[in-house]
């Protein structure tokens, strides 16, 4: 975990903004992503996750930290079936790799 950024808040309150500890797996033969972020005493509603293509971002807040970033998945992924469950301060995400040739058009000649 680094620090990113030391702020105050409107009342004063110091805040760090510090990048999660993450570990990710890459099964090209299955084709899928497992992503796994640890965020400590955080509570599930107080995490925020958005899945694109290419990436995700996250933020999750806890007293007087914010785990938060935008990470690069390194290929494309399907956020419609990407999924994600949070137990025990650990969020496991189950993504699957985008198969290019699902968009391929077939040209008649």
């Amino acid at each position: 975990m680094a620090v990113v950024e030391k702020s105050k808040d409107t009342n004063q309150q110091v805040r760090y903004r510090v990048y999660p500890d993450i570990d990710s797996k890459v099964d090209y033969r299955n084709r899928t992503i497992e992503i796994e972020i640890a965020l400590p005493g955080v509570a599930k509603e107080d995490i925020q996750l958005k899945f694109l293509p290419d990436w995700f971002y996250l933020n999750a807040k806890r007293d007087e930290i914010e785990y938060s970033g935008s990470f690069n998945l390194g290929t494309t992924v399907v956020p419609e079936k990407t999924t994600a469950k949070y137990t025990n301060g650990l969020l496991k995400v189950h993504a699957v790799i985008a198969n290019p040739m699902d968009s391929a058009k077939t040209l008649s000649f």
